[in-house]
């Protein structure tokens, strides 16, 4: 009575790929000599040729930003003139799966079974293997770990009527990161907080990356749990099916895409982005709290079908589902909306008094209930119905036609530009501003920043809001075959 089954399989890659291409300074542009690097030789037979003031392709090292060459004393050295250098991205990693099921055969009308998989992921970090900065970018280290777990239990009650109930859990549990390099405050950066030492993401246009936001640390979990129930009957003619399903979902995310900041040297100063990084011309600069967003959400679902045998070469297939959108509930950060009518007139929040006019939080008089931001959507009807006929009674032509009405709900990574917002995450976008000093163009660094009752909104804060009133996604879909 009883089947056990298990299995366990894994993969080890081990790759070094072709070479990375990236440019640096090299040492004639640190002497402030920019002529070969701007030379046809090095740009497919253009000619490059800096911005004034200045001249003849040169810029007095004078100028050069001292955290600009602390950097650079961190990055490989230029394989030739142009300033190019290459180099390998290691791409390691390890991957398994266990799967395990036993079987129970309770009697000749009931089963019950149980199955439980784990899945894994882990990759070192190709920093930690090449120490090369570059190497940060799209080579971050992973610890991840899936696991689910299923339970069913069937019976049989007579001739025609058969019910299955299901029970699940799943856990997915994300690790992502590399091992400290250096933050802004390593290189000399004045006024600077880091709320993750050892780590900051840089892009130079036409130069390199020094890690990215989905490079940095981050750690992401959910645990979902689920138990659905149907039923299956057939009378005469009819098979019907009638059920219902629940979930609870618990979700937690935090990433430091931007807790050292987010910075982009663009060339638009001297016309090069190696250029612009060599005297600290920053195009902006994007820092916020590490990112922490913490939610859960409920589910409900319905529904019933029934497949009708209308005659012997005819069969109706019709059904309907009911699942209300009840809205991802914010237990911390990502809940805020948007009220025009507010803003024209000044209103503020009470929630967060510092905030700008027109913005709402959860305990806000015209809040949606809850901590979603949404209405809930109560009426969500999914109908379908689908046609099949036998036109010969031979099995050489068959018409088939259907139509289905359904619906999704927007994933919990939308919240998450809201939750990376004032008074949250407490993002904002420094533009145009100096490596060696950025917060001086906007008055002073308000970092660190803690979020309570008054908090203060920074000037320059990238805001997000939702719309109370937003529908979940439909998607209508229709097929007529002749075959």
């Amino acid at each position: 009575r009883h089947t056990r089954y298990i299995s366990v399989t894994g993969v080890q890659t081990c790759a070094l790929p072709i070479s990375n291409i990236a440019y640096v300074p090299t040492a004639a542009m640190l002497r402030g000599d920019f002529s070969a690097f701007t030379s046809p030789a090095c740009n497919a037979g253009r000619q490059i040729t800096l911005r004034a003031p200045y001249v003849n392709n040169q810029i007095n090292p004078a100028q050069f930003s001292p955290a600009a060459l602390k950097l650079v004393s961190k990055l490989p050295k230029a394989d030739n003139d142009c300033g190019q250098v290459t180099y390998q991205q290691p791409g390691d990693g390890d991957q398994g799966q266990a799967l395990a099921r036993i079987d129970y055969q309770r009697g000749a009308n009931h089963s019950i079974f149980g199955r439980y998989m784990a899945t894994f992921d882990k990759a070192p970090a190709a920093y930690e293997k090449t120490n090369n900065v570059l190497t940060l970018a799209t080579g971050p280290g992973l610890d991840n770990l899936a696991q689910a777990f299923t339970g069913g239990d069937t019976r049989i009650f007579g001739s025609n009527v058969v019910n299955s109930f299901r029970a699940s859990f799943n856990r997915t549990s994300i690790h992502r990161g590399s091992p400290a390099f250096f933050d802004p405050t390593d290189l000399g950066v004045k006024n600077f907080y880091s709320y993750k030492p050892g780590e900051m993401v840089l892009t130079v246009t036409d130069g390199f990356n020094i890690s990215a936001g989905t490079a940095t640390t981050g750690i992401f979990w959910t645990n979902s749990y689920q138990g659905t129930d149907d039923i299956t009957l057939v009378k005469g003619r009819h098979q019907m099916g009638f059920g219902g399903s629940y979930a609870f979902w618990h979700s937690y995310q935090t990433s430091h895409a931007r807790s050292g900041g987010n910075w982009t040297i663009n060339g638009q100063t001297t016309g090069s982005g190696l250029g612009d990084l060599l005297i600290g011309a920053v195009s902006s600069m994007e820092q916020g709290v590490p990112n922490l967003l913490e939610m859960n959400m409920k589910y409900v679902g319905f529904y019933g079908q029934d497949s009708w045998r209308v005659a012997d070469r005819v069969t109706l297939n019709y059904g309907f589902r009911w699942e209300p959108y009840l809205g991802q509930q914010m237990l911390y950060g990502g809940a805020d909306i948007f009220n025009h009518d507010n803003f024209v007139k000044g209103v503020k929040s009470q929630q967060f008094v510092n905030a700008p006019a027109g913005f709402l939080y959860p305990g806000d008089s015209g809040f949606p209930p809850g901590r979603s931001g949404y209405n809930k959507t109560l009426w969500n009807p999914s109908p379908r119905v689908g046609l099949a006929w036998d036109v010969k009674g031979d099995g050489s032509l068959a018409f088939r036609s259907s139509y289905s009405l359904s619906t999704d709900f927007p994933s919990g990574d939308y919240m998450n530009i809201n939750a990376s917002a004032p008074p949250w995450g407490n993002r904002l976008l420094v533009p145009t501003t100096s490596m060696d000093d950025p917060y001086a163009a906007v008055g002073g660094n308000p970092h660190p920043i803690a979020t309570n009752r008054n908090t203060a909104f920074p000037p320059f804060g990238a805001f997000g809001a939702m719309d109370p009133n937003i529908k979940p996604p439909r998607v209508q879909s229709w097929n007529v075959t002749l075959e």
